[in-house]
């Protein structure tokens, strides 16, 4: 694949924390999590990404989105949805956003990519190695506003840390749109509006939801 050098996309690198440390099933686990992540992630926003979420060098794994307008929204949703469906594992993921233009993307092999956006979003990550660097971070060209973006999505990045997994659950649909009583009815076992409403609130949802629509019409503005 040769995309279209003039057209922005964004890359988010991620890896497992600890993970040499994780229990052989659960090491074991993570590409079928993270495939299940992919899938769910392309259903629920449909033209987001068009190539799967690749696994690597065992422990680390990378998104390609075709709408960058979108990624904050897409990380969000690949970490609540790793923080749902494994609770109780201790797998949890760091990751980088980083926007730019793409070289090439080899036919199914999305992490052996290449172009600013790769970059971007892999020096980020390697530059998070202590944990005071955060778990949620943003690379763009330095000119286009960086810092303040970045400060914006570490913010939420750090919410995200103290989510339990019932309120990751909350978050995945809250991300979609999604209003508490739909939440409620497409849960897994019995729950009301309100237990949903409180998830949210508990998982600080209106202050994330200000920051990705701060994010997202920030990055629709310098698309055009």
């Amino acid at each position: 694949m040769h995309p279209d050098t003039r057209k922005q996309f964004a890359v988010i690198t991620g890896d497992f924390i600890g993970f040499s440390h994780l229990g052989v099933e659960t090491r074991q686990r993570m590409p079928v999590e993270m495939a299940r992540c992919g899938e769910a992630l392309m259903q629920s926003f449909p033209g987001v990404m068009s190539h799967q979420i690749a696994v690597f060098r065992g422990d680390a794994w990378q998104a390609l989105i075709d709408d960058p307008v979108r990624s904050f929204r897409a990380a969000l949703f690949i970490r609540a949805y790793i923080r749902s469906a494994t609770a109780g594992t201790g797998l949890d993921t760091r990751m980088a956003i980083g926007i730019g233009a793409i070289d090439y993307v080899p036919a199914g092999q999305v992490s052996a990519g290449d172009g600013d956006a790769y970059r971007r979003s892999g020096k980020r990550l390697e530059a998070m190695a202590r944990p005071n660097k955060g778990r949620l971070r943003y690379a763009c060209p330095e000119d286009t506003g960086e810092a303040m973006t970045d400060a914006v999505v570490r913010l939420a990045g750090t919410f995200a840390d103290a989510w339990s997994s019932r309120q990751a659950h909350a978050i995945l649909g809250a991300l979609q749109g999604h209003p508490p009583a739909r939440i409620a009815a497409e849960w897994s076992d019995p729950i009301t509006r309100q237990a949903v409403g409180k998830h949210l609130a508990r998982a600080a949802w209106p202050a994330i939801a200000h920051a990705v629509a701060v994010f997202e019409g920030w990055m629709a503005k310098g698309m055009k």
